[in-house]
């Protein structure tokens, strides 16, 4: 494996979170099942009285059922369909960190989404001649959207602000900083 493929599989597996915990869970609930099961077959092979119930009444019970357990048969397979939801889910939804990668000749580098946006705030504070309080930034993927708050009496270019954003995040990497989005308040604060 080449070191550019070993860098990219790296930044990934920091960006994506694991799905180990929904797969220990569900392997656990089935490990208990089949030692129940299990144990209960071999309670039944040597003539003992079941522990919980026996496999073969349960199957019985099942293939004729009177009105008791057809209500806890509804209430076990709603909570059999709603695992299985959750789990669909799990499995189908991206599981993304707020990181994000950035492009290095020196190696694989992760970055917290939330230094993107405390670099916005920084930027946009200089820019505008704003306290850096006066700021803020939230940073998700490619877009990064800036808050100014302006002091009274002093405006705010906003496209000077916006463009300061970009070139700070554009140092970053390629792909920061491309779509940057800055809303100016129409009240300011006083200094």
């Amino acid at each position: 494996m080449s070191t550019e493929q070993l860098e990219k599989r790296l930044r990934r597996r920091s960006i994506h979170r694991s799905r180990s915990t929904a797969l220990a869970i569900t392997l656990i609930i089935v490990v208990v099942v089949a030692a129940w099961i299990g144990t209960e077959a071999v309670l039944k092979a040597i003539g003992q009285r079941p522990l919980l119930a026996d496999p073969q009444t349960v199957a019985d019970t099942a293939l004729q059922p009177d009105a008791a357990f057809t209500t806890i048969a509804e209430v076990i397979a709603a909570v059999l369909v709603i695992l299985g939801i959750i789990l669909i889910v799990l499995a189908v939804k991206p599981g993304r960190q707020p990181r994000s990668g950035i492009d290095r000749d020196r190696g694989a580098v992760v970055i917290d989404t939330r230094i993107l946006a405390s670099t916005a705030a920084n930027a946009a504070a200089l820019a505008a001649g704003v306290p850096e309080s006066n700021t803020s930034a939230s940073a998700r993927g490619h877009h990064t959207e800036v808050h100014v708050v302006p002091l009274s009496g002093i405006p705010v270019d906003r496209t000077r602000v916006e463009q300061a954003v970009q070139d700070r995040l554009g140092r970053l990497g390629g792909k920061h900083g491309r779509s940057v989005k800055v809303t100016v308040e129409q009240k300011g604060t006083l200094a």
